[in-house]
């Protein structure tokens, strides 16, 4: 009993998630109705539909200036990413081998399998027309399986087919009979598609995506693409198959007025098929955040029921590697604080209106003139003449030739053709289209400060296609968070080398690495490669003082940008060959000859420290020889000069010495 009140409480919590999901449903489809009309009206716009209805004599011409503008701006959105064959760039402060290598892979998919054409296409157009596009974002992963079955094989036959059989039963004579079944994988990439914006009902209460709690996608499934996907519940499918009249669901306004006109080209949204398996079936897909498992926080899931079967599918945790809503838009003119823009029939409406009632009354004036009539005066011509006259004769008689005129249309004020010269003028100014020059150059797409200033029509242009490039760097982005871990080990060792692969596991193992994804256009790819002849000038003045392999680097950039990828790659992965024996025998004759050389040079410098050593030594000798010589004579100087005082004084003395001696000898004598 117990097992049984649990479940019981499990499938009331389901049934009043889905409950919630359904009220959010409601809510957000009401909260839509406003903008629909609105997108209805600028549709109506660009078809011309007219709204001179009453008056039948009065002319109905509507100049369809806002399809003009729209067919004009879209080749200058859609030709930056679908003219060159690798449109996106991703760079990494930390791994720029990584960005590299995710960078192949995304031009490859974007450019190869994907329909780029297509969608960016689509995507322009619902943009311009209706001011708002939505697109979403998945991973397609289909596999076929080939059964096969074998009525009489061996164990060994078994075991060295290496597959895991099915079903296996033993025959009487020993054998087996064995059912194998083989999953073959055809798709595994990943997707983005336009949506309609009849089926697309974000969070009412957002103010921006990041505020967005959930999206909601109306689509149409059959029955055979919902058993296909394989996870939907396979019993209620079936309560669907048997539901008849499935395509009686109601679409909302701008989705059957859509429908309406698309009728006249040959679409009919009532068509069913009688077959079960194509039966097409409206199944709402809810994607936010929801308390599952009520722990009072709302955790991101997906849900998916059908519109009005009330037959629930699907609720379970989102399987996205993000977690976030896989759904990105992006606006023509951004209104403050609303998921929803303005077309450019917004800005342009009023001028296509204008220039329609000035059309409708140039036409309702030559309509209502006398061209072609002919005012003849009576007594001008005789019948037979005119008769001649009516029958287209050259030569026709008059009596007074000045009594014929030809009728015209009535003349028209300048004013008319100056107000309409005025009304182009302001279209081109507010789309960013302008007659008679293109509407992006250089300036436009890669502005800097040293531009000069551009013209209104480009700036608009300009900001346009810039829009579109954020988009598609989103959509990028979270292919890249899925293709690192959807991809198949077969798909990896098909478009990388071995030296990629083992970079990929290395970078699976520090994830989280931040990448920018840009999204590169001609003239941006043009500045790119005149500021890479740049910093090869300045690597080559530098010389050895820059890292070795600076230039190398820097070429294999520029090769991508010439969308030369297979040389870009041989630049970054070639190796110098070894060198040959002669090379090798040359190299070792070059070093010797070095060598000697190194020692010549070094003898020669011992040669020279010997000599500059004994001149040295004799220096010193010389100067202390003459040292020697300056004492030798200075002492005989003092000798000479001692005598030549000692002879003084023997002179001064010798009259004392003459008085003495008489004394003695008077003394003697006495």
């Amino acid at each position: 009993m117990a097992e049984v009140e649990d479940n019981t409480s499990e499938l009331s919590k389901e049934e009043e998630a889905y409950k919630n999901l359904r009220h959010d449903y409601k809510k957000a489809r009401d909260a839509k109705t406003t903008i629909d009309k609105q997108i209805i009206a600028w549709n109506d716009l660009y078809y011309g539909k007219s709204t001179n209805q009453t008056n039948s004599k009065k002319s109905k011409m509507v100049m369809k200036e806002v399809a003009k503008q729209i067919e004009f701006q879209k080749p200058n959105i859609t030709e930056p990413f679908t003219s060159t064959s690798h449109p996106i760039r991703l760079t990494s402060g930390k791994s720029e081998t990584r960005a590299r290598i995710m960078q192949k892979y995304l031009n490859a998919h974007f450019t190869g399998n994907f329909d780029r054409q297509e969608f960016m296409e689509q995507l322009s157009d619902v943009m311009l027309r209706e001011g708002t596009v939505w697109v979403r974002t998945g991973w397609d992963f289909r596999e076929e399986n080939n059964s096969e079955s074998i009525d009489s094989i061996s164990m060994e036959d078994i075991l060295a087919r290496g597959d895991n059989p099915a079903n296996i039963n033993q025959n009487e004579d020993g054998t087996f009979k064995v059912d194998f079944d083989n999953f073959e994988m055809t798709h595994n990439e990943p997707t983005a598609e336009v949506l309609r914006n009849e089926h697309v009902f974000p969070d009412p209460a957002a103010r921006t995506m990041e505020d967005c709690r959930f999206i909601i996608h109306r689509k149409h499934m059959t029955i055979s693409e919902l058993r296909e996907t394989g996870i939907y519940d396979e019993k209620q499918i079936d309560k669907l198959s048997s539901i008849k009249d499935a395509d009686a669901n109601e679409d909302t306004d701008l989705g059957n007025v859509r429908n309406s006109d698309n009728r006249e080209y040959g679409a009919d949204t009532t068509y069913q098929p009688l077959d079960e398996a194509r039966k097409k079936i409206v199944i709402i897909e809810y994607w936010g955040y929801y308390d599952l498992n009520g722990d009072g926080i709302a955790e991101p899931i997906v849900a998916t029921w059908a519109d009005k079967d009330n037959i629930n599918l699907r609720i379970e945790e989102n399987p996205m590697p993000s977690k976030a809503i896989p759904f990105f838009r992006e606006v023509y003119s951004a209104r403050p604080f609303s998921l929803w823009g303005n077309a450019l029939a917004y800005f342009i409406g009023d001028n296509q209106i204008i220039k329609s009632s000035l059309m409708r009354g140039i036409l309702d004036n030559m309509s209502n003139s006398n061209n072609g009539q002919k005012f003849i005066t009576r007594g001008s011509i005789d019948y037979p003449n005119l008769k001649k006259m009516r029958n287209g004769e050259k030569i026709i008689l008059v009596n007074k030739p000045d009594g014929i005129q030809d009728g015209s249309y009535n003349n028209l004020p300048n004013s008319v053709f100056q107000t309409l010269q005025m009304v182009d003028a302001d279209s081109q100014e507010l789309s960013g289209v302008s007659s008679g020059s293109p509407a992006l150059n250089n300036s436009a797409l890669a502005k800097d400060d040293s531009d000069a200033q551009l013209t209104m029509s480009q700036q608009r242009m300009a900001s346009t296609v810039r829009g579109v490039g954020n988009l598609i760097r989103k959509i990028m982005k979270e292919w890249l968070l899925m293709a690192e871990i959807f991809l198949s080990n077969e798909q990896i060792e098909g478009m990388f080398t071995a030296q990629e692969q083992r970079d990929i596991l290395a970078f699976q193992e520090s994830k989280h690495q931040q990448i920018n994804v840009k999204v590169g256009t001609e003239v941006v790819r043009g500045q790119r490669i005149q500021q890479l002849n740049l910093l090869m000038q300045q690597a080559k003045v530098l010389g050895d003082e820059s890292p070795p392999d600076t230039i190398n680097a820097l070429v294999a950039e520029m090769f991508e940008l010439f969308d030369m990828y297979e040389k870009a790659e041989g630049i970054r992965s070639y190796e110098k060959p070894p060198p040959s024996q002669e090379q090798q025998m040359m190299m070792q004759l070059e070093l010797q000859e070095k060598q000697l050389s190194v020692q010549k040079i070094q003898a020669e410098i011992v040669e020279i420290q010997s000599r500059a050593n004994s001149n040295a030594v004799k220096d010193m000798t010389n100067q202390m020889d003459a040292q020697a010589n300056m004492g030798y004579k200075g002492s005989q100087t003092a000798e000479k000069y001692a005598k030549t005082q000692g002879t003084k004084v023997d002179t001064a003395l010798k009259p004392v010495e003459t008085l003495q001696s008489i004394e003695k000898k008077e003394i003697n004598k006495g």
